[in-house]
């Protein structure tokens, strides 16, 4: 059974001349949750027919934008329309997806065609629903097998990336160079997922103080590629290589190829609103460092464990990620390793708490038994304060608490980008 394919185009278009805020018809009380994916000034001018309000709290319509990136090296959207108060029965779901070579113009005009569209049918319960007029024109194309998808792609769904800078400062006692390049390159389908990506710092420094000049260099660089097959709606397996080395970390090169499996406790068509997942892997690890170390190695063979737990939920009321990450070493092939072992929590919370309110909680905290590179020599002050050299460490952690409060009016319909921006007049989220 063949049918033809038809584009559909819904425009919709207002009749009435442009009334005074005090003389508006009944309209919807909407909260676009975008965080920094949208124009939100560009939004407001190209949909002027709704009121923008700054917190889900009283609104009539909750729009919830997540964002996921394809492997095409776009980005996917998520809309979630969420009925609240009298329309807390209504509740609609589209996606929009966006090319890797939309210029930002293009993307935000499809992004915004889509929060129209969605719109629609929560409008019809309003005085201003009487005025959509909806067209709809259609194209004959010639016909195909339902369900076929023809994309003709000369890159093969392969996506590269190159990005190189440099930076220099000084003064009269100082110089700073900084050199810093990224590449990439990817081909993601359905089935298969394939990544390659490296980087390289560099950092040199000269400080005339009065015991003398001091200079510093500084290399910080790795390699990381992934092959990771799709085995159903939950469970995924894969190789990971990792090369890297670090002037810091006492590490003049550092390789690892890993079996990986990872099982998602939610679908991953929904990774973008809810994602829990466990992945293990087992790392068969080459270390080669630039000094002695503390265990005499300037060459080790190594196998170590790695388990980690990673959430990330985003939903109307905020949203959390955590991930809580187990390394061990088993062993050097000469003796077993378990007493070395890294244990890792981070996490960020952030909740609306009411009207205007909003709690942000974020910890970072690290039990740190594996410093298999720290060097036997001891490192002087100069290298430990300019970031040359570590120091042994049994622990890390980090804390912060915060919140924001806003209050007053609860529209954000007006646009005026005179002298910049401020107090969140600009382009942004409507929280």
């Amino acid at each position: 059974m063949k049918k033809a394919i038809l584009s559909l185009l819904l425009a919709v278009s207002f009749s009435a001349p442009t009334l005074a805020q005090q003389d508006k018809p009944e309209t919807l009380d909407v909260f676009i949750d975008c965080g920094r994916s949208c124009d939100f000034d560009y939004i407001r001018r190209e949909i002027p027919y709704i009121n923008y309000v700054r917190d889900r709290v009283g609104a009539d319509v909750h729009v919830l934008i997540t964002q996921e990136s394809t492997g095409s090296g776009g980005n996917n959207f998520n809309l979630e329309f969420i009925g609240l108060e009298a329309l807390a029965s209504m509740t609609d779901n589209l996606t929009y997806t966006s090319g890797s070579t939309d210029t930002n113009n293009e993307l935000r005009e499809g992004l915004t065609r889509t929060i129209a569209r969605g719109l629609v049918r929560f409008l019809m319960t309003t005085e201003v629903g009487k005025r959509i007029e909806i067209s709809v024109p259609i194209t004959q194309q010639s016909t195909l097998p339902e369900n076929v998808q023809v994309i003709d792609d000369p890159w093969n769904f392969w996506v590269f990336n190159v990005r190189m800078s440099g930076n220099y400062e000084a003064e009269e006692t100082s110089s700073i160079t900084k050199i810093e390049t990224r590449v990439s390159a990817d081909r993601v389908t359905e089935e298969w997922k394939f990544g390659v990506s490296g980087r390289m710092n560099y950092r040199e420094s000269r400080y005339d103080l009065s015991t003398g000049t001091i200079h510093s260099s500084n290399r910080d660089g790795s390699v990381y590629g992934q092959l990771v097959k799709s085995l159903d709606t939950h469970w995924s397996a894969g190789l990971t290589t990792y090369t890297n080395t670090s002037s810091s970390n006492n590490t003049n090169l550092s390789t690892s190829i890993s079996p990986t499996v990872e099982f998602s406790f939610f679908p991953y068509t929904e990774s973008s609103t809810r994602d829990l997942r466990a992945r293990y892997e087992v790392n068969l690890r080459k270390n080669s460092y630039d000094e002695l170390t503390v265990y005499n190695e300037l060459d080790q063979l190594l196998i170590q464990n790695q388990l980690q737990l990673i959430a990330n939920f985003r939903q109307p009321w905020g949203f959390a990620r955590a991930s809580v990450t187990v390394e061990s070493y088993v062993t050097d092939f000469e003796e077993t390793l378990f007493d070395l072992y890294n244990i890792g929590l981070n996490g960020n919370l952030d909740i609306r708490v009411a009207r205007g309110l909003s709690l942000n909680l974020e910890a970072k905290v690290s039990s740190v038994h594996d410093q298999i590179w720290l060097p036997l020599e001891a490192s002087n002050d100069e290298d430990v304060l300019l970031g040359n050299k570590k120091l042994p460490t049994s622990f890390q952690y980090e804390f912060q608490v915060g919140f924001s409060y806003r209050f007053g009016s609860i529209y954000n319909n007006i646009v005026n980008p005179r002298f910049g921006f401020f107090g969140g007049g600009g382009s942004g989220s409507g929280n």
